[in-house]
């Protein structure tokens, strides 16, 4: 799909255009274009539909099994895990560059790689074993009659399934995992503002580095929040909406289709973003495809002299 070609031509621009000054930042960005392609993969494979019908949220894909589907639900919480290790090597940067030399040691990177693994075993436990879809539900036969109707395929079996309102009681374990959902969700997102905000407040308040290597900070600064701004709109805001919605019985409209449609775009748009924003990666990618006019330039010599044929020589003798 879109999502492998464009970040396989950002893998190539990475390693074909980055500049040495960038550093193991070149790492970081190879990592984020690696797991898109994964991703897009994934989402192709698994092929997951999210499902709601009045208070009861369901996410199945088409091996039908909850295990397939949870793993799926927990790769993506790992990209804002790597966002905020994104936005931590940013802030050192510009506040502590001395620490950026971490970031090549190999204690410290298994030490980081420790946060997005503890994100998705989280988030995986919690759909395997916090939310419900297992027994002989009332909530699954509304969604596996919904599936019918929605994808001429009724899906009985496999479902990661919230029924906040089972008979009308609360479920406090359905409750419970919503909240860890959340918390995961707005945490990273948090992590990620306040890393942000403190980036930008030292980046304008840096005064002993050059014009030069501030305005790349500004840039890779940007290029940052808008990685990160397209998670956020692209997956965890219809995520949240989804997962919360229904416990509060608020109309969902289109946001169960719309779902999975936008979680499928964000690795492709990733890309793009990563591609137009980072200008050495645009300027390279355009100058190959760019068409070079060769024009000949040779040495034309212009001849002032005119000839005049001869009959016009001679009807110019019968007139005189």
């Amino acid at each position: 799909g879109a999502g492998v070609l464009l970040n396989f031509l950002l893998l190539y621009a990475i390693r074909r255009f980055t500049k040495k000054s960038l550093g193991t930042y070149k790492q970081l960005l190879t990592i984020f274009a690696a797991y898109d392609v994964f991703l897009t993969v994934l989402h192709a494979v698994v092929q997951p539909r999210v499902v709601i019908v009045k208070t009861t949220f369901g996410v199945i894909c088409d091996f039908e099994d909850r295990r397939v589907t949870g793993f799926y639900c927990a790769c993506f919480t790992v990209p804002f895990t790597l966002m905020n290790i994104h936005f931590l090597y940013r802030f050192w940067s510009i506040r502590k560059p001395n620490l950026i030399v971490l970031f090549s040691t190999k204690k410290f990177i298994v030490f980081l790689l420790t946060f997005p693994i503890i994100g998705f075993t989280t988030w995986y436990l919690l759909c395997i074993y916090g939310i419900t879809g297992e027994g002989p539900e009332a909530g699954k036969s509304l969604l596996a009659e919904e599936t019918g109707k929605r994808f001429g395929k009724v899906f009985k079996e496999g479902w990661l399934m919230m029924d906040h309102w089972e008979n009308d009681t609360f479920q406090v374990q359905i409750f419970a995992s919503m909240v860890c959902f959340d918390i995961i969700m707005i945490g990273s997102f948090s992590i990620a503002s306040t890393l942000g905000g403190l980036t930008f407040y030292y980046i304008k308040r840096a005064d002993t580095i050059s014009l030069q290597a501030l305005n790349m900070q500004l840039k890779l600064f940007i290029a940052v929040c808008a990685q990160t701004f397209v998670p956020l709109v692209f997956v965890y805001i219809p995520y949240f909406c989804a997962i919360n919605f229904p416990f509060f019985r608020l109309p969902i409209v289109f946001m169960d289709d719309a779902c999975m449609l936008l979680t499928s775009c964000f690795p492709a748009w990733d890309a793009v973003i990563m591609i137009i924003l980072m200008k050495d990666y645009r300027e390279g990618l355009m100058g190959m495809v760019r068409k070079k006019k060769t024009i000949p330039m040779g040495n034309t010599v212009f001849s002032s002299t005119s000839v005049i044929p001869s009959s016009m020589i001679s009807s110019s003798h019968s007139i005189i």
